[in-house]
């Protein structure tokens, strides 16, 4: 009875996963694919530990992740650390390290595992992948553009089309206007409220406004927030006066995007939407997120900003900002519910087998076949236990997915030919073993 309840348990820690084989290829096929496209825009990968000190978080992550989802303790020197929520912090950290040093502009990407205490659910666990791909020292519009373009050359790789998902863009300069110079709030309350405006998608009208009222706003101020999430470009003037509007980085950032996106035909995957509000501190100018448009899982899959102070929490140090974080569970989620996802590939070509009598007789020609063919870039799996029965190797074979397997029996061994059998079809072919090695080169 003890000795039962002493028995650990096989699962993964909660929110957690374990990657088999067919997984770790899914996982390979996407980490592949965002490298691909980083790697053809020029881009240039980095990394950096997975714990990093606590601080670095609690400065500007925001005050959800960093009270509700960090996962952080003391180390045995009573160090505060923390394992990583997100990449951005420690991206930042590794450049103000070398401020002086590096060359600009510096155009990166990372694909790193991160942490947070969150309900696990569909498309959401504790632990994931990300990709983070910035640009640093260029303030102009067209690192934002740049960076739209690649986002929307990662989605074409995966071969998504513009029915499928859409990217919606604001700028956080906008909402700070609301804010300050039409409701005129102080700093504080410019914080509360973003914050319920962040909630927006996930409430009624109704308790919108009803909370935005309890925060300490007028019914006429509740009333003007809500139109302001819901204009477009054109009717912001009838809430923020045209005045401010045309001097507001945010809009002539916006509009001047806009205007490169239409000229390189991106812009049908794009629109402006003020309710954006991302939930990150750092955030300080162009907001946005990307859509999945499925029916059954319409949710935002990933997104950026412009994050050119963050840097600061370092020291005096100026370097503009921008770039996105994709998870690949929330990516994963995506492609499942469009049938994107690739079909399995056979994991090995070749698969040789050992005869099952007096097989050390085989063993050598095997061994050299195996060489032979590794020697060509093909993969190859041998089989060495003696004595197993050929019909056992079969079906080892046929569940790994392999493309041929390879029979070396008595005639093969006296002719230094090899029987080949293709799976998918069941064919059977001899060739001699040059000729055969020749083909596959």
């Amino acid at each position: 009875m003890n000795e039962k309840m002493n028995k650990l348990q096989a699962q993964p820690y909660r929110g957690a996963r374990d990657f088999y084989p067919e997984e770790m290829r899914i996982q390979n096929y996407i980490f592949d694919t965002w490298k691909k496209v980083c790697r053809r825009y020029g881009f240039e990968q980095y990394d950096f530990p997975i714990l990093e000190p606590f601080e670095i978080f609690a400065a500007k992550s925001g005050e959800e992740l960093v009270n509700e989802q960090l996962f952080s303790f003391e180390d045995r020197s009573d160090r505060k650390l923390a394992i990583r929520p997100e990449l951005t912090p420690g991206t930042v950290r590794l450049l103000a390290q070398k401020y002086k040093e590096i060359a600009r502009p510096v155009k990166w990407f990372m694909i790193g595992n991160n942490w947070r205490y969150e309900k696990p659910q569909m498309g959401r666990g504790r632990e994931f992948n990300q990709l983070e791909v910035n640009i640093f020292g260029i303030e102009d519009i067209t690192a934002d553009f740049e960076i739209f373009s690649i986002i929307v050359d990662i989605m074409n790789e995966f071969g998504a089309t513009e029915g499928m998902y859409g990217i919606k863009v604001s700028d956080r300069r906008l909402i700070t206007s609301l804010l300050r110079d039409v409701l005129e709030l102080d700093e504080a309350g410019q914080v509360k409220i973003r914050r319920i405006m962040d909630k927006r998608s996930k409430m009624s009208i109704e308790d919108f406004k009803k909370e935005l009222q309890t925060a300490g706003l007028s019914p006429e101020q509740s009333e003007k927030v809500e139109l302001f999430m819901t204009a477009d470009l054109d009717s912001l003037k009838n809430i923020i006066p045209s005045e401010l509007l045309s001097k507001n980085g945010g809009y002539t950032g916006i509009k001047r995007l806009f205007e490169l996106l239409e000229q390189n035909d991106i812009s049908k995957f794009v629109e402006f939407d003020p309710s954006i509000i991302r939930g990150f501190d750092y955030s300080d100018k162009l907001v946005y997120e990307v859509f999945d448009k499925n029916p059954e899982n319409r949710r935002s899959i990933f997104g950026g900003e412009r994050f050119d102070d963050l840097i600061k929490i370092f020291g005096e140090y100026e370097l503009p900002a921008t770039g996105f974080a994709m998870g690949d569970y929330t990516l994963l989620e995506f492609l499942k519910g469009w049938n994107l996802l690739p079909k399995p590939e056979n994991a090995l070509d070749y698969f040789i087998t050992l005869w099952p009598e007096d097989s050390e007789k085989f063993r050598p020609y095997t061994l050299e076949i195996t060489r032979e063919i590794r020697k060509t870039g093909k993969s190859c799996f041998v089989w060495t236990e003696a004595g197993s029965k050929l019909d056992k190797q079969l079906k080892y074979a046929d569940k790994k997915s392999v493309t041929a397997v390879l029979i070396i029996g008595d005639e093969e061994l006296k002719n230094r030919s090899i029987t080949i059998k293709t799976m998918d079809t069941g064919v059977q072919e001899i060739k001699p073993l040059e000729k055969f090695l020749d083909d596959i080169k």
